[in-house]
């Protein structure tokens, strides 16, 4: 889901932000990576920009040891240029959630209109990952998960936030143990763009495929 604006955060707010992980070191260090698909789409819309969700999962794990990365999003059948992109995350080593969209009639106005919310699939998958991880990493900056973000670190899980500083709800900024906005790594995640800088001492732990020409489907042709 998209944060309304009444729950979004200032530039001038005192909340903290913190910068990229990219540079982590601790291969001992499980996480998993909850992409909320809508909430960064619209959030790289925002910044005018393609956004690349490989990239963005190597900087978020740094050298960690990354278990898994899921990405959720709702589909129709229309929906012909996203199936493309999903089955080119699942062919680089994400778990792809897809939920179809459904179709709604407001009865005074007759108003058409679709949902397809996933927050609770997304609440399930990390429920039931938490006792294999040390660290969560939740990409969205929907105020909905500020309750799942208190519970997983009542469990004593750290719990880390990526998403679009002016997208994000800032409750759920207070209740994270780290904030990362998105906006700050625009230069290193865009499509195309070059690569972060990575620590050299270490073995990389990611999952996720290393070399994009490996994938059958080209990725600059592929409208989210």
């Amino acid at each position: 889901m998209i944060t309304g604006p009444e729950h979004v955060s200032s530039p001038d707010s005192d909340i903290r932000t913190k910068g990229p992980t990219m540079y982590r070191h601790d291969p001992s260090e499980r996480i998993a990576i909850f992409i909320d698909g809508e909430n960064i789409h619209y959030s790289a819309k925002h910044m005018n920009m393609r956004l690349d969700y490989i990239k963005m999962c190597k900087a978020l794990a740094g050298d960690r040891r990354l278990i898994r990365a899921t990405f959720y999003t709702a589909i129709s059948n229309q929906s012909e240029g996203k199936i493309d992109f999903i089955n080119f995350l699942r062919l680089n080593g994400f778990r792809v959630v897809t939920k179809e969209l459904r179709s709604f009639t407001e009865a005074e106005t007759q108003q058409r209109f679709f949902r397809g919310n996933l927050d609770l699939d997304i609440a399930i998958d990390i429920y039931e990952m938490l006792p294999g991880l040390d660290t969560v990493i939740l990409c969205s900056g929907d105020g909905d998960f500020v309750r799942l973000v208190e519970s997983v670190s009542r469990h004593g899980k750290h719990v880390e936030v990526c998403a679009l500083r002016e997208m994000t709800s800032t409750d759920l900024i207070a209740v994270s143990d780290e904030y990362i906005d998105l906006g700050t790594m625009r230069d290193h995640l865009a499509l195309d763009a070059p690569p972060p800088e990575r620590r050299e001492d270490g073995p990389p732990q990611s999952q996720i495929r290393n070399d994009l020409d490996s994938a059958r489907i080209d990725y600059n042709a592929i409208e989210y």
